[in-house]
């Protein structure tokens, strides 16, 4: 284990430690539904969160969660969402649940190149080249009409029980994080596309920079809808269907939008100060992951009730609609730290650590529930933001990973966001 940074980051390298198996990094220690499983997205993110802590085991189990990732890939480019493995051998495959997951191609995108980057170990990227290549390729299939953003079906990426279909803004900007390692990497034609649909993502989602609504809108129509509507919203818009937009903050893809720097320094400043807005108001000082909530009449509280496989979990202030995640509290922290905030940032680590770790007035737990020798961290999924209850599956491993990238960020060991410069620092 590196040095020590604090006893809460030494609590959360403790949990990634113990979900880092030889076969890759596992969601969650706890055998909950599917939990106990490599997933693209969970392991990856954990996987990242080793890279910056400088953590040789989680590292390891970064790369060996790739190689199970690839071996498990589809015939024609799918990266699984999640798989198990017993005794090195594989045993089930999943690539999503109601409906393909589009985000773990780029996920798998993304940690190669990271972990490349950070180790130099240029082989290993070399021989997944044609993993990269074939996943990217689908994404294009994936676009259909090739005009630059992916159609992605209702739960189609991590928040997959939400309403979000369509050009969902999340999965747009994974796409350019990894066409950004792909060029890393030197594979294909990544920076030329790149270009392309960066432009078209900035002029659909971004509908306050001014000009046209028509002049590189993917829905002209829909565009001048909203603008048409009066106040236009100061961040970036969660997605766009035929039907129109959804206009609800989508923290996470907003954070990404600010750390690829997708727009200009206006802009990152009035998403910052939206989102600023809306963590104020929640309980321990969190964002929520979407907000406002869908509430029971609203013309999307259908789609809500409808999508899941047996428990509903999204009432208004739960789970993707409006939860408090630390998870994505981390990737916030780190936009607000890459736009110069750093003293905001600090605060949202600090909320991370308390939404962490157990606190006074939760409900009485199962020991199964709580993590560390004295059961002091909990590492919920989320808290629900009227109450700051811990909801979802717990311990879960990208909550403490979400504390350990912004913590790495803040004290200027980065991510890598842009394929030119290795640190943003």
């Amino acid at each position: 284990m590196p040095a020590s940074f604090d006893p809460s980051i030494d609590a959360a390298l403790d949990l990634l430690h113990a979900v880092t198996t030889p076969d890759g990094i596992l969601a969650s220690p706890t055998d909950v539904t599917n939990y106990r499983r490599v997933w693209a997205r969970d392991s990856v993110m954990c996987g990242l969160a080793g890279l910056v802590a400088g953590d040789d085991r989680i590292t390891q189990g970064l790369k060996d969660t790739l190689e199970a990732l690839a071996a498990a890939g589809g015939p024609d480019g799918q990266i699984p969402s999640n798989l198990a493995i017993r005794d090195g051998h594989i045993t089930d495959v999943s690539y999503g649940g109601l409906s393909g997951r589009v985000d773990a191609i780029s996920w798998f995108v993304v940690g190669l190149a990271q972990y490349v980057q950070a180790t130099g170990d240029a082989a290993f990227g070399a021989r997944h080249a044609d993993d990269v290549r074939r996943g990217l390729q689908l994404l294009t299939a994936w676009e259909y009409n090739r005009r630059g953003l992916v159609y992605v079906p209702l739960g189609g990426d991590w928040a997959d029980e939400y309403i979000l279909h369509g050009y969902v803004l999340f999965d747009q900007v994974m796409r350019v994080w990894a066409l950004r390692g792909a060029e890393m990497l030197g594979i294909g034609d990544a920076a030329e596309r790149r270009d392309t649909i960066e432009q078209r993502i900035t002029a659909t989602f971004r509908l306050d920079l001014g000009g046209s609504a028509a002049d590189g809108a993917y829905h002209p129509y829909a565009a001048e809808q909203v603008l048409k509507g009066g106040t236009v919203p100061s961040y970036w818009l969660p997605a766009l269907s035929p039907g129109g937009y959804q206009t609800m903050f989508d923290a996470w893809g907003n954070a990404l939008a600010v750390l690829l720097g997708l727009g200009d320094d206006a802009s990152a400043r009035r998403t910052l100060e939206a989102g600023e807005s809306m963590r104020s108001d929640r309980p321990g000082r969190l964002i929520p992951a979407f907000w406002p909530p869908v509430r029971e009449g609203d013309p999307d509280w259908h789609l809500l009730q409808g999508n899941h496989r047996g428990t509903f979990q999204n009432h208004p202030g739960h789970y993707h609609n409006g939860g408090l995640w630390p998870m994505v509290n981390g990737w916030w922290g780190c936009a607000l730290g890459t736009g110069r905030q750093g003293e905001t940032a600090r605060d949202v680590l600090n909320a991370i650590h308390g939404a962490n770790r157990r606190q006074e007035g939760d409900p009485a737990l199962d020991t199964n529930d709580t993590y560390g020798p004295s059961g002091e961290w909990l590492f919920p999924e989320y808290r629900d933001a009227e109450t700051a209850a811990p909801g979802g599956t717990r311990p879960l491993a990208w909550s403490a990973a979400g504390a350990v990238i912004l913590d790495r960020h803040l004290a200027g060991n980065r991510l890598s966001y842009v394929p030119a410069t290795p640190d943003l620092g």
